[in-house]
């Protein structure tokens, strides 16, 4: 058997383990959760909306994912993004602390912040998901799973700490992680910064 064969074999099995299931669906659950919170706060809070707009847009700016020609870069927005991922997965290396749960909450977050910004600047919904779909349909799995391993490495981390011998050790966390992010998280990503470069500015030209 192939080296590679055998690590998506492993990878397979630890993915459909229990203990790794319930931390994905349990990511999954916060992260739809929190973006309904941040559409509703704020719709009910336009002042704080149009800080966090600002905030965005700014931050944004300083990212450089455009070439030369002003053109959203796929190179820089899968490389971002991978940076983003990576990060999220290895805060769980901490034990107690539950860092990843951070990043989930934001960019969750931001999804209902967006959102609310359409409604009150009277742009339809149907033009938000069009510019957030074609490449969301990749790029929010790669992070929930990101935030999934994260959460799941902190777990076994503290229980490690706390002298639970049936946890994994660090060593297999890191393991775990790895083949999670070569195998599922940089190719979902790789798909997303494509489409988001060459397909969602088209896509959404129609709602403009």
């Amino acid at each position: 058997m192939s080296f590679f064969s055998t690590q998506w074999k492993e990878f397979r099995s630890f993915f459909r383990s229990s203990s790794f299931s319930d931390e994905l669906k349990r990511s999954t659950a916060a992260f739809l959760l929190l973006s309904l919170a941040g559409f509703g706060i704020c719709m009910a809070a336009p002042e704080l909306l149009n800080r966090i707009i600002r905030f965005i847009q700014e931050y944004i700016g300083n990212l450089n994912l455009t070439d030369d020609a002003g053109n959203l870069s796929a190179l820089a927005l899968f490389s971002n993004n991978a940076h983003a991922c990576a990060f999220a997965m290895l805060y769980g290396l901490i034990p107690f602390v539950y860092l990843t749960a951070l990043p989930l909450g934001i960019n969750s977050m931001l999804l209902g912040v967006m959102a609310a910004y359409y409604v009150t600047s009277g742009m339809p919904l149907a033009g938000y998901f069009a510019a957030l779909l074609p490449h969301g349909i990749f790029e929010l799995p790669a992070l929930v799973l990101s935030f999934a391993m994260g959460l799941f490495c902190c777990s076994q981390v503290t229980r490690r700490v706390r002298k639970d011998e049936t946890a994994l050790r660090v060593t297999d966390c890191l393991l775990q992680m790895s083949r999670v992010f070569v195998l599922l998280i940089v190719p979902l990503l790789l798909a997303a910064a494509l489409m988001e470069s060459y397909v969602t500015p088209l896509i959404a030209s129609y709602f403009n």
